[in-house]
């Protein structure tokens, strides 16, 4: 019993209207989310893979990725393969955040599509401008990582399933799209997209067909389209370098999902973190989506209205990942963005219910109650937001981020106000409209502050003062048991950066043996310090040193201090 537009709504070409407005819609985004693109320099979650890129540019192996010249297969490639055409053409540079854009776009596209298939052409609009100015997705649209061209596999994989189950000649071929989504997907992500795609999908087959509902899918056509995808790169990889294998599946993928990875080089957040950050990148529709619970409840009978099933399959979709990293120990904030586009078709479903008049009197309350919440909070932001932010020592660095608190309390209030009067008269469009609206400016001020902010987050200002460091000096970093840290610094200054081994390092299966060529021990490293050779020193960033005595031995030289990034050299910077 497939849920198609026809069947939800009736309206006059839906599905034509949602075709031209998705292209217009995704492309002026994709337009607004690459301007000053190169702003601010990479972070360190960037930067890292900013680094695999440029190395592979330059050196030309596009199979076996390196980070700081040394191999680096923790990540599949995907995304260092669409970065280095990126630096191909136009050089190092962080205009290779095209790619997240590019991935966003389509993620707009299949949303707006996979709307109008679920519930008419106005609300897969709805949905698109929902997820167009979500707080998460123009954040991660302009960073460099895989995580967009998960999202957008997903629901491109997701749109490509539906579109089959709708019926007709292509389901095969429809099919078949649903699987080379997934096997791009894991060729960006790892094994994950498989599961994010197949919680809801495997919720609905067995709402409606049971178990043998399995054979629908074509596993046998699955496989095959997959391993055309995902086994090429991977064994090649395997057979070039022992103990890739055992590392890429189990380490990087079972065990840490269950926080039991070799090396400890990452810490997981709290689950009640990930679900205010949940909320969070979903904003401000977020506001929407619970008025869609109980539909979806009534939607998991096979029985149910078609537009019930589909809100069905939405919640499966954003409930079945959130509680899957739930489950899991090292879960981290972003791991909720490819949920962003559930989100917004939820809230474009409460769009529809609230425009046919199907929301009652409690759900307005809610939503007026809502609207005033968020004044509230707009307005202690005015009042004591600065005060609060103050007390954050990292901030206080940085003065310029303070300066933006009263902008951003200040839409954040005046949305508020203006949801409160739209829920009051109970006009749903006016509601849309403010909450799309009121993104723009905060989005914008939060790009701001990502800018003022890169001195703390950013490896160009250290490259900038190891400027006065000769090149024939040895640059030795303090290296966390996350080395990947590194990538930043070495993308910044252009050269080999020396790592000083973590305390109990376990490197990767696949870099067994190879440690002493990776890391510098601290007593070696003291020993030349002390012995008056020229060296220059960047102090661990995830450390939080007010002084920098003890980092190195003395005699020592600050060349500068960026957040908790000290620079430190044994000879004074001007000798030359």
């Amino acid at each position: 019993m497939a849920v198609c537009a026809e069947s939800v709504v009736a309206l006059p070409r839906p599905l034509a209207l949602g075709r031209r407005g998705a292209v217009a819609l995704a492309l002026g985004a994709g337009a607004l989310l690459a301007v000053r693109l190169d702003v601010p320099a990479f972070f360190d979650n960037e930067a890292r893979y900013a680094e695999v890129v440029r190395e592979m540019a330059l050196g030309g192996d596009w199979i076996s990725p390196h980070l700081d010249f040394t191999l680096f297969l923790n990540k599949p490639p995907l995304v260092f393969w669409l970065a280095a055409l990126v630096f191909r053409l136009a050089g190092p540079t962080e205009w290779a955040r095209l790619v997240s854009v590019g991935a966003a776009v389509v993620a707009l596209l299949a949303t707006c599509r996979l709307g109008a298939l679920l519930y008419g052409g106005p609300a897969g609009l709805v949905a698109g401008l929902a997820l167009a100015t979500s707080l998460g997705f123009v954040l991660e649209a302009r960073t460099l990582r895989p995580d967009m061209i998960l999202t957008a596999t997903v629901v491109v994989a997701l749109l490509c399933w539906q579109t089959a189950e709708c019926g007709g000649a292509r389901r095969a071929r429809w099919l078949a799209g649903l699987y080379a989504a997934l096997g791009v997907g894991v060729l960006a992500k790892g094994l994950v997209p498989l599961v994010l795609a197949g919680l809801p999908i495997a919720a609905v087959t067995l709402r409606d067909h049971g178990w043998r509902g399995a054979a629908r899918l074509r596993p046998g056509l699955g496989l095959l389209v997959l391993a055309a995808i995902v086994v090429p790169w991977h064994v090649v990889a395997a057979l070039r370098h022992p103990g890739f294998a055992w590392d890429y599946v189990v380490n990087q993928h079972l065990l840490f999902f269950l926080d039991r990875k070799l090396p400890r080089d990452s810490e997981g957040d709290s689950l009640a973190f990930f679900w205010a950050a949940a909320a969070g990148r979903a904003a401000p529709w977020v506001l929407l989506v619970p008025l869609t619970l109980a539909e979806a409840v009534r939607g998991a009978a096979r029985r149910a209205a078609p537009a019930a099933r589909a809100t069905f399959l939405l919640w499966a979709w954003a409930g079945g990942l959130l509680l899957f990293f739930s489950c899991a120990p090292s879960r981290l904030e972003h791991y909720a963005v490819p949920a962003l586009p559930a989100a917004a078709l939820l809230a474009a479903r409460t769009w529809q219910r609230a425009r046919a008049g199907e929301l009652g009197r409690a759900a307005w309350v809610y939503l007026v109650a809502g609207g005033a919440l968020v004044a509230g909070v707009g307005v202690a932001g005015l009042l004591v937001g600065r005060a609060v932010l103050a007390r954050t020592y990292w901030l206080v660095q940085v003065p310029g981020l303070l300066a933006l608190a009263a902008p951003a309390a200040l839409v954040v209030a005046g949305a508020g106000v203006l949801a409160t009067l739209a829920a009051l008269g109970r006009r749903p469009d006016r509601l849309v409209a403010v909450l799309a609206a009121s993104m723009v400016p905060l989005a914008a001020i939060v790009l701001c502050a990502e800018g003022v902010a890169e001195p703390l987050f950013s490896w160009r200002p250290v490259a900038r003062a190891l400027a006065a460091v000769p090149p024939e000096v040895e640059v030795v970093f303090e290296s966390p048991a996350e080395y990947q840290q590194v990538g930043g610094l070495a993308y910044y200054t252009e050269r080999h950066i020396t790592l000083l081994e973590p305390p109990g390092f376990v490197p990767p299966t696949y870099l067994a043996g190879h440690t002493r060529e990776m890391f510098l021990a601290r007593a070696e490293f003291e020993r030349r310090w002390r012995a008056g050779e020229r060296l220059a020193f960047v102090s661990d960033p995830e450390r939080r040193r007010d002084e920098p005595a003890g980092l190195v031995p003395a005699p020592f030289h600050v060349l500068g201090r960026f957040g908790d990034r000290w620079i430190l050299s044994s000879f004074p910077a001007h000798a030359g």
